[in-house]
């Protein structure tokens, strides 16, 4: 809903997962922080919990449990001088969502129902088997090893299996929702039922989920009133293992897996991979099909209000709320008769339950007054107290002897068994106030202050003040520009606040931990004692693994605001600017340590700082309007620019990483000059087109091999940075930047008599992604993976190819280490939306009377992309705490539906 319609917002999904399970990265106003970025969620005025996965990364499906039908208003509270009431939260912007309440006299009861179908906008095309052996038989024969006997004649194989084809399908998905909102001056109720369906692209992937909300609120007495909302949701994912994963997601086994292979034998089982293959992965088909993974949600939140005002202008308010979130995850991985790679002693279970309860009470008295017509005051004072518990239990067990026995009790007792489980809380308590001052209608004031005191940190570090100002002038009613036909509305802002973000500091950071263990698995020792002579018994010891920092505080974050709004010939034309500096100078960051400290080599401080600028633009303009249902067109843009870098890593403070890759070498590091998340390695430089070219270079290293000694023509160049005659380590540098240089959204309604037509245009512009699909898929010219036909214009001799290399088995080059190579161009340009509607006369129902509208329409969803980038999809969020790189993801689809829309 907010992809490209807010300046300053910038929105990403994560995955195409179906429900939005993959969650959605939302950014207002950029990065500041290499940690969390993502926006507190305040629903009915009950701020949420934020959503994050075991690591502590944001997943952005906070929301996810609200049918969108439900949805009144979405505001993005963006400056500082506006989200300092939410003080210790919201460094990173606040959405505002408010549903549907009844009005006053206004009765109806509304249907709304679509259906349709989906299908993956783009498949990246692979080689066919006849394709992939000829191309398996030239690497071998270059890397001097033998042929594999299965692919000896190619021509013989022909197409083969595309696996990709074989793991995507058309998938419909269809949503039923029905309303009903009214009441008088003394009652009012809305409420809503919802059913969203919607199955994955991918086989044996989809997701439910189903809705009620009741909001109502009734006026006691003339000056008294009380209300509620109500709120259940009931979500149910048939999930993917290791989804968006390029060591074992169905996705990138897809990509990878032989085209020479059938998907199922004869017999009908499951084919697996052989040595005659040369090829261990799983079969992709068997990855998605034969998990049972299951993740149910259930989650009430409800919130009851009481408001009392005895006298005109002062206003008494007390909210008390709850939001219950339990969940339940099963994954079973049953065994395969007949088969050696799944047997029984390898199937096994992994269960978990969650309860994440979190309560808020809250206080305000809200005082409005206008004073000798000019002077007009509103004062909010209030406190707030909110306590967010979570509760995790899991287990596993391994061995299942049969299929049909899905529980943990029935798991043998064995060496394998794994128990676990957490719990905690954390609490926060706030006082806040803010003046509202107007004088004149033409000059604006307003102040906030905010004290949060957090559980999570320290009594020393426990309370933060979090302070916001703003100024605004209505030039366009002072006496000069009252007047004015041209220039209808003028007014210069100015704001400065200080927000904070803790989620990066984490619950009890400041403290140190203690971990016992003995063993690792690799039989290094941990912080085991040996007591005795000759066998020399193994004690479990303890050791500590976090340093204890009681000046560790929450991310403070601070911001400048400069905005205008303008709007001309009685506000067809608008427009409204800003331009912000956000400044992050505590940011949490790993600091060595002395090693009197033992095995502990890092210590998390509030060390580092960055900064962040940039420019919000919006644009609406009523293009033609005339009365009478006539012809009306309406045009909205939004453009949004920033830049960011971390500034610093505070004294003695190293660079870091992040995104490695299934050989755990880093393709992110973030250091101080740079923006966040730019990618690391070595910058290619073409290809080597001839012996001589290499023989040139290889003569002035001191070393004899500029390169490696098996480098040849057709390997990539890389480049010596640093001019010592070789290509190694020292000569990384930065070769990609994940952040756009601007993102933007064009929205064009029409309108004539009854119809209707829609037309939203989202895109982004200037960003870098590192496409490791390529760069497993580029694999096969090295391997016995399979490849994209990319290869098929890989270097066979001088002149053929300077971008593809040559195939050889083994990569004597290194070829495939991180490097410019596989950094592509992520700019696009997205049909996002297109909707055609057309309402009914109402003459064609008047006997029907207690129907008021019908409408219908067709709509397409993601219907073209216009992009340079090789991969599924450009867009990428959030993945593994960085974004820009592709490992896989689940791709975003290709919606076509048809909707109804009767009102009553």
């Amino acid at each position: 809903a907010l992809q490209g319609r807010v300046a300053g917002v910038t929105v990403t999904q994560n995955s195409g997962a179906p429900g939005g399970a993959g969650g959605t990265s939302i950014r207002v106003r950029g990065i500041t922080s290499s940690g969390n970025n993502s926006p507190l969620y305040v629903v009915d005025g009950f701020p949420l919990p934020a959503a994050v996965d075991g690591n502590g990364q944001a997943t952005g499906t906070e929301i996810n449990n609200i049918n969108p039908n439900d949805i009144e208003t979405i505001d993005v509270l963006k400056d500082a001088a506006s989200t300092a009431i939410y003080g210790l939260r919201a460094a990173n912007g606040v959405v505002i969502i408010t549903t549907k309440r009844g009005k006053a006299g206004v009765s109806n009861i509304s249907l709304d129902a679509y259906a349709g179908q989906q299908r993956v906008w783009r498949e990246i095309p692979m080689l066919n088997a006849a394709q992939f052996a000829t191309l398996n038989n030239e690497a071998r024969t270059n890397g001097g090893l033998a042929l594999i006997p299965k692919y000896a004649n190619p021509a013989s194989l022909g197409e083969g299996t595309n696996w990709l084809d074989a793991i995507f399908r058309p998938a419909k998905i269809q949503n039923y929702a029905v309303s009903a909102t009214g009441g008088s001056e003394k009652a009012r109720y809305a409420v809503s039922a919802g059913y969203f369906q919607q199955d994955g692209t991918i086989i044996n992937n989809d997701f439910k989920r189903f809705t009620l909300r009741a909001n109502g609120d009734i006026a006691l007495s003339k000056n008294f009133r009380i209300g509620n909302t109500l709120a259940f949701t009931h979500q149910q994912e048939h999930a993917l293992n290791n989804n968006n994963n390029e060591f074992s997601g169905v996705i990138q086994l897809a990509l990878q897996a032989p085209p020479t292979a059938p998907v199922y034998n004869a017999d009908g089982s499951f084919y697996e991979f052989s040595a005659a293959d040369n090829y261990g992965e799983e079969n992709p088909v068997t990855a998605a099909r034969r998990p049972v993974i299951t993740n149910t949600t259930n989650r009430v939140t409800a919130t009851f209000f009481a408001e009392l005002e005895p006298v005109k202008g002062l206003r008494f308010r007390t909210n008390v709320g709850t939001d219950l979130l339990f969940t339940q995850g099963d994954s079973f991985f049953p065994s395969i008769v007949g088969s050696s790679k799944y047997p029984a002693s390898q199937a096994s279970l992994t269960s978990s339950s969650g309860y994440n309860p979190s309560y808020l009470i809250e206080n305000t008295a809200t005082y409005s007054n206008v004073i000798a017509q000019k002077h007009s005051l509103t004062v909010l004072l209030g406190q707030s107290a909110q306590q967010f518990n979570y509760s995790f239990l899991g287990a596993s067990r391994v061995g299942y002897s049969r299929n049909d026995l899905q529980v943990l009790n029935q798991g043998p007792v064995n060496a394998l068994i794994s128990n676990y489980g957490s719990n905690g809380y954390s609490r926060l308590l706030s006082y806040f106030g803010r003046v509202n001052y107007e004088f004149s209608g033409k000059y604006l004031f307003s102040a906030i202050g905010r004290f949060d005191g957090s559980s999570a940190f320290s009594q020393d570090n426990a309370i933060g003040f979090f302070p916001g100002v703003s100024a605004g002038w209505r030039i366009s009613e002072e006496d000069f520009l009252k007047d004015n036909t041209t220039v209808s509305n003028l007014k210069l802002r100015l704001g400065y606040g200080k927000v904070g973000n803790p989620l990066n500091a984490g619950t009890f950071q400041y403290l140190s931990t203690i971990n016992s263990t003995n063993f690792t698995t690799n039989g290094v020792p941990g912080s085991a004692y040996v007591f005795g002579s000759g066998t020399q018994n193994v004690n479990t010891g303890a050791a500590p693994t976090r340093l204890q920092n009681p000046n560790l505080v929450w991310e403070n974050n601070t911001q400048y605001n400069l905005g205008v709004d303008v709007g001309f010939f009685h506000e067809r034309l608008q427009a409204n600017i800003d331009l912000y500096t956000r400044k992050s100078p505590n940011l949490i960051a790993s600091v060595p340590v002395s090693t009197v400290s033992g095995t502990i080599e890092n210590i998390n401080q509030n060390a580092a700082s960055s900064v962040n600028r940039g420019i919000d633009l919006a644009i609406t303009s009523a293009n033609f309007v005339s009365g009478n249902n006539g012809f009306t067109w309406t045009t909205t843009l939004n453009f949004s620019l920033y830049r960011n870098k971390l500034e610093s890593l505070g004294a003695g403070g190293t660079p870091y990483y992040g995104q490695n890759t299934r050989a755990n070498v880093p393709i992110v590091r973030y250091d101080a000059g740079i923006p966040f998340g730019s990618f690391y390695g070595y910058v290619a430089d073409g290809l080597f087109q001839t012996q001589g070219e290499l023989d040139a270079l290889n003569a002035k290293s001191p070393t004899g091999n500029y390169q490696f000694a098996g480098t040849a023509p057709g390997d990539i160049k890389f480049k010596d940075l640093n001019g010592d005659g070789v290509v190694n380590a020292q000569d990384q540098a930065y070769i990609g930047n994940p952040n756009p240089s601007f993102t933007y959204g064009l929205n064009n309604t029409f309108s004539f008599k009854g119809f209707d037509l829609n037309l939203f245009l989202q895109g982004s512009q200037g960003n870098d992604v590192y496409n490791l699909n390529r760069y497993y898929t580029e694999g096969g010219i090295y391997g016995s993976s399979n490849a994209s036909t990319l290869a098929l214009e890989r270097w066979t001799g001088a002149g053929t190819s300077n971008y593809v290399p040559r195939a050889v088995a083994g990569d004597p080059n290194q070829n495939l280490r991180i490097s410019s190579h596989y950094v592509e161009n992520g700019s696009y340009m997205r049909i996002k939306l297109l909707t055609v509607g057309y309402t009914l006369p109402k003459e064609l129902f008047a006997k029907l009377v207690s129907v008021q509208r019908v409408r219908v329409y067709l709509s397409a969803q993601n219907l073209v992309t216009f992009t340079k980038y090789k991969g599924f999809d450009p867009e990428l969020g959030n993945q593994g705490g960085s974004f820009g790189v592709d490992r896989g993801i689940y791709p975003q689809s290709r919606v076509l539906l048809g909707g109804l829309n009767i009102g009553f």
